[in-house]
């Protein structure tokens, strides 16, 4: 009998997306346990660094949270590491800095442990909000008219950031964090004392801080999967209407009953082909490797690129689970693929 391929499941980590990596990595463990055909093992982070391996991962609902401000113990990471020492494979299932952003990637790199999703250079890319944008331009893709700024200049001056922004751009606007995800630290903002709260609350969550102009148009969202062959393909696309706020908040994509995603979207054959161009597109232009999920507003003037999420959710209410399932792809059927596809990678 030929010996089962040790998969490492990696969830956690110091980020304020901390519950929801660790909702999706209890899913794709209970997965890939289900098909009998792995050993399977997690690794989980806590916020404040700590590393621990179990053959089991408990469900968790994903919940905001804080970001860890302590860096990871160093003794702690050299020990984490040795408990990769056997992986056959490393399935990435973080979200936000650390795990998302091209560092850990860099360090599986470095030890030779194939692990799945994109490497090193197209995960810092695709974090980095405003980078991203710059590419995705580079490429003739359209992207929203916006603005960065530094969390600390906005913390000497909240006045002087509001009067540099209120004179680039117009109400209403979208006010994020440059880098993470799950709509951590957004707002919108109609007026100078909204966009005042919102520089403020933005900065709390990262070093810079985006600001965008509101689009008006349809939000979609549309995955990408890598082929064996190294082409790529978009999944059926998938329309976002919000229940709990004015947008795509963490409410809005956790909480049951937070919003209605349809997919396939209701969208014309033209319109879809031009929304699953555009996903294809922004994936090659960051160079993302086995999958991604790029965020789209489709305009009267056609797709506008928001973001890439190289990492996407695999929670139950996640968007690329339900996309794949439309495509006739189950859940199971995903994972393994995504494990092959890191395999072939090496």
């Amino acid at each position: 009998m030929s010996k089962k391929l040790r998969i490492i499941v990696m969830m956690g980590g110091p980020s304020s997306e901390h519950d929801v990596s660790m909702a999706s990595g209890s899913q794709v463990f209970r997965a890939l346990e289900e098909t009998g055909q792995f050993d399977v093992q997690a690794i989980t982070i806590s916020r404040e660094g700590q590393w621990s391996l179990a053959r089991e991962a408990p469900p968790v609902l994903p919940k905001p949270g804080e970001a860890s401000n302590k860096p990871m113990p160093r003794s702690e990471a050299i020990r984490g590491v040795r408990l990769l020492e056997d992986a056959d494979v490393v399935f990435l299932a973080f979200h936000g800095p650390f795990g998302e952003d091209g560092t850990l990637q860099g360090l599986l790199q470095s030890l030779s442990v194939p692990y799945t999703g994109s490497g090193p250079l197209a995960s810092a890319l695709a974090m980095n909000k405003d980078k991203a944008k710059e590419l995705y331009r580079y490429h003739g893709l359209k992207t929203p008219e916006g603005l960065a700024l530094s969390a600390r200049a906005i913390r000497a001056s909240v006045l002087n950031a509001v009067h540099a922004v209120e004179s680039n751009l117009a109400y209403p606007m979208v006010v994020k964090p440059n880098l993470g995800g799950s709509s951590l630290g957004v707002s919108l903002a109609d007026n100078t004392e909204e966009l005042s709260s919102a520089l403020d609350w933005a900065s709390r969550f990262d070093a810079d801080v985006l600001v965008e102009e509101k689009l008006s148009g349809r939000e979609l969202t549309c995955a990408v999967l890598e082929e064996l062959d190294g082409g790529v393909k978009a999944l059926p696309v998938i329309e976002i209407v919000p229940h709990r706020g004015q947008f795509f908040d963490f409410a809005s994509k956790y909480e049951d009953g937070g919003s209605d995603e349809i997919c396939p979207a209701d969208l014309t054959e033209e319109e879809s082909r031009r929304v699953q161009d555009a996903a294809v597109r922004a994936h090659r232009a960051l160079g993302c490797r086995g999958f991604s999920r790029t965020d789209i507003f489709l305009t009267a003037e056609g797709p506008v690129v928001l973001e890439t999420n190289t990492i996407p959710g695999m929670t139950p209410n996640s968007l690329l689970p339900k996309a794949a399932k439309a495509a006739g792809i189950a859940f199971p059927d995903l994972i393994r693929h995504l494990v092959a596809v890191a395999l072939q990678a090496r």
